[in-house]
């Protein structure tokens, strides 16, 4: 088969599959398996897509059509500039999460110019504390998760993006952080759905990124409350907690932040213009 006629086989199982986007799914698919850019598929249309490839191919529109996310597939996810390896043992990167990330970066720069200690709590595939390490390369990074396979994932990461100049720490929280350590900056991304909220997600997050990194209790509040409790333990004096909320918790976590002694607390929108981090000091 001819790229052309592989694309249009994807588009159209796609398609029939009901995938908003078909062409556009069909064509980054084919990317990663042919690991060339899109471009190159209008200007080589007529080149021949050799059998194994071919069923590569139909492999991975077989799984997205099952609503499998792209990210899974093709094992990648770009994150601020940089490809992330991502399994379904840790949640895929978002966007939204750039505006936090890229916020941290100016601070950390411009008032730690020497450098500093970070940690990066729930760190999942390590996307927020690799790409601190990756531009504030004078930055000492740490990252911890409760679940080993996830910082498993962070690993390759760290190899990958940032030579594995990074710290990693499995255990519940800060369980595992040693005692007297203190960082300038404590960010994380913790679970924030609402339990009763988990059963409305889209199936392609429902039924295949993994719950513990989704369900934030009763009142998505759990994790907030413990981390907002705990931080001020290992936080330097004039350090600073960031916070990924969801997009209608501002009101609640910044009640947290207030009542734990925060004083200053600034709100950091996303992408769409939604509230989506609190930086607390």
């Amino acid at each position: 088969m001819t790229i052309k006629e592989v694309l249009d086989f994807g588009r159209q199982s796609l398609n029939q599959a009901g995938i908003e986007y078909p062409g556009l799914e069909a064509e980054i698919l084919l990317s990663g398996v042919l690991d060339q850019e899109r471009i190159y598929f209008y200007t080589h249309s007529q080149e021949t897509v050799d059998l194994k490839q071919e069923e590569t191919y139909r492999s991975a529109i077989k799984r997205r059509c099952q609503l499998e996310p792209v990210a899974y597939i093709l094992q990648k996810k770009a994150f601020m500039g940089m490809d992330f390896f991502v399994s379904q043992d840790v949640l895929i990167p978002r966007p939204d999460t750039e505006p936090m990330v890229e916020y941290l970066l100016a601070y950390l720069q411009a008032t730690y110019p020497k450098g500093a200690n970070v940690l990066d709590l729930c760190t999942g595939s390590g996307a927020i504390g690799i790409t601190i390490k990756k531009y504030f390369s004078q930055g000492n990074i740490s990252l911890s998760d409760f679940s080993k396979a996830a910082l498993a994932v962070a690993k390759i990461n760290a190899d990958q993006l940032v030579d594995g100049a990074i710290l990693l720490y499995e255990g519940d929280l800060f369980a595992a952080i040693p005692q007297g350590k203190t960082y300038h900056v404590i960010v994380s991304n913790p679970p924030y759905i609402r339990r009763k909220e988990m059963s409305g997600l889209a199936r392609d997050i429902l039924e295949y990124e993994p719950h513990m990194a989704l369900d934030g209790g009763e009142s998505g509040l759990d994790f907030y409350r413990r981390i907002i409790g705990e931080a001020h333990l290992f936080l330097e004096k004039d350090g600073i907690l960031a916070l990924e909320i969801g997009d209608d918790q501002a009101t609640a976590v910044m009640a947290l932040l207030r009542n734990a002694g925060y004083q200053e607390i600034q709100v950091i929108t996303d992408l769409g213009g939604h509230n989506r981090c609190l930086i607390g000091r």
